[in-house]
């Protein structure tokens, strides 16, 4: 077994630091001989080095180990007095702005004059400098901040038991930068964080389990569903690298099949009547003990004898073997039994009902049995009676789409169910479209809209007072062109001539675009029943008989055909 541990650990932050040279002295480009006075420049050599240790030795590192935030100047402006100019020291260090960094203060610095100017119209630079104290730029504010705490640390070689835990200090500033702790010191920031504190590791237990319990009793009493089971629980969880418990806290087992006995009941039989053939009689079912191993899928089921099955359930049944019936007379009235209660339903009005006591219907069905007695059937096929817990329901029209200017049109709840009633009969939609007037002419049929249109190539023409005059066929459209077949035969094959529309669109047609019979019908009828009345005439002086006298034929019997349903006669 392995143990873990996990402490936090400190890095000192300033144990890289830049170690600066004096700077040089300062230089002055000049194009004359002149003494060197003015403004110049001046550096110095700056490196990261590593804090000195107890031998006070260091070296040189490279400048990525130390801050580069906290890098010096490299390099300045320096000046350099004339003879006769003003001298003053170099600048102090700035003063501490305070520990809040509040608005509106500001740090300053200072200088001393170490020589006055020769003459007194001359004067001296400015003494003192002052600026404002700007969180995050010129002014930091600091806190401590605390790491997480350490595992629990126990003596050399103990996995368990007491130890102590640990957790480190840190001061962090403003800008999120982590620094050295003196500098929480020197703002007189006070720790207050406790750092170590006792801590206890749990030794390994493993779970205890209790024992198995008992069979317990077969969950069925016969058949071959039955199962006997038992089960154990848990005593102690399981903590740390102990044995964990396990998963199985029941186990089952079948039990032995034992045959399941049980009443069945017969179908109904006819209905009988005693002494009679129609009117009231009785239906009756017999019952009888059977056996199956309480496999549902079982068919049939075994009759045994009655005594396995036991007298309770039989005096429970016993009541309900005999039915009283109805067998209709000849011309008697028909009528199927009642139809099962319907929801109850609360007479509501826009979603809202005024009454706590709905209705439900129920309905019959009136078969009759002979026309002529179809009046002595009773009118009271649909009856009411109130119920409770009835709910709010809308109706509304439901309509099909058209279909030979029909469509069908029902009545649907709100739930979905389309019923009989519940839908306003004033508000029912058509389901015949009519046009008036009717749609007469030829070519021309009733549009979804309730007013005569033509039929497809042919376009429609108005009377000024908005109806169909008549159908025209539109040019370049024929009606009983198929569609064409894109070969290349077909593209090369000549099509018809415009003699030839002319004269397939309008020589032939008996029926001009108004819809009227064009005069040459006319026309060729007269001469084709002048030419048949040529004919019959010609035909009767051809075969007028000549005036010989011959004997009469013996006179014979006439002869009679019997038709016997054949189309050949």
């Amino acid at each position: 077994m392995q143990v873990y541990e996990a402490a936090p650990c400190h890095i000192e932050c300033s144990q890289y630091e830049w170690r600066v040279e004096p700077w040089s002295i300062c230089t002055i480009n000049t194009v004359d001989d002149l003494p060197a006075c003015g403004e110049g420049v001046q550096s110095r050599k700056i490196r990261c080095v590593k804090q000195e240790t107890a031998s006070g030795k260091n070296s040189t590192l490279e400048d990525s180990l130390c801050d580069p935030e906290e890098m010096p100047p490299r390099a300045q402006v320096c000046s350099l007095a004339c003879p006769n100019d003003c001298v003053v020291a170099p600048w102090g260090p700035w003063s501490n702005c305070p520990l809040h960094c509040d608005q509106g203060t500001a740090r300053n610095r200072s200088r001393h004059i170490l020589r006055l100017p020769a003459s007194e119209n001359s004067g001296c630079p400015e003494l003192v400098q002052s600026e404002p104290c700007v969180l995050n730029s010129t002014c930091f504010s600091y806190q401590y901040t605390v790491s997480d705490w350490s595992t629990c640390q126990l003596s050399e070689n103990a996995i368990c038991g007491h130890g102590s835990r640990l957790r480190l200090v840190d001061c962090i500033r403003s800008d999120g930068k982590i620094v050295e702790l003196q500098k929480c010191e020197q703002f007189g920031l006070i720790n207050k964080c406790r750092l170590s504190e006792s801590c206890v590791v749990d030794c390994p237990v493993s779970c205890m389990l209790s024992e198995w319990s008992p069979w317990a009793e077969c969950s069925h009493t016969c058949g071959n569903q039955g199962q006997f089971l038992r089960t154990r629980r848990i005593l102690q969880e399981a903590n740390e690298e102990g044995r964990p418990c396990p998963n199985q806290l029941t186990q089952s087992k079948p039990c032995p099949i034992r045959p399941c006995y049980t009443w069945m009941l017969s179908d109904w039989s006819p209905c009988t009547v005693e002494g009679a053939e129609c009117g009231e009689g009785l239906r009756r079912r017999s019952l009888s003990c059977a056996v199956n191993s309480g496999n549902r899928t079982e068919s049939p089921l075994q009759p045994v004898d009655e005594e396995l099955c036991g007298d309770k359930l039989r005096q429970y049944i016993q009541q309900e073997m005999e039915q009283p019936c109805f067998v209709p007379c000849p011309g008697d009235c028909h009528l199927t039994v009642w139809s099962s209660w319907s929801s109850c339903q609360l007479t509501c009005l826009e979603g809202r009902s005024f009454e706590t006591t709905g209705r439900q219907a129920r309905s019959r069905a009136v078969i009759i049995q002979v026309m002529e007695n179809q009046g002595s059937c009773p009118h009271q096929v649909f009856e009411t009676q109130p119920c409770k817990g009835g709910k709010c329901h809308s109706y509304q029209w439901r309509t099909g789409g058209w279909s030979n200017n029909e469509r069908a049109v029902w009545c649907q709840r709100s739930d979905g169910v389309n019923v009989t009633g519940g839908c306003f009969p004033q508000k029912r939609p058509t389901t015949v479209r009519h046009c008036h007037p009717a749609c007469t002419k030829p070519f021309s049929h009733c549009t979804p809209s309730g007013v005569c249109g033509c039929e497809k190539g042919y376009t429609e023409v108005m009377t000024t007072h908005g109806f169909l005059d008549y159908c025209t066929r539109t040019p370049g459209v024929d009606t009983n062109k198929k569609a064409d077949v894109k070969t290349n035969s077909g593209r090369l094959k000549p099509g018809p001539s415009q003699a030839q529309d002319l004269f397939s669109e309008w020589t032939l047609r008996p029926v001009g675009p108004d819809g009227r019979v064009k005069l040459w019908v006319y026309a060729v009828t007269a001469v084709g029943f002048v030419l048949i009345l040529f004919i019959i005439a010609l035909s009767f002086l051809v075969c007028k008989p000549s005036k010989t006298t011959k004997t009469s034929p013996p006179p014979q019997k006439p002869l009679t055909l019997a038709y016997d349903g054949d189309v050949d006669m």
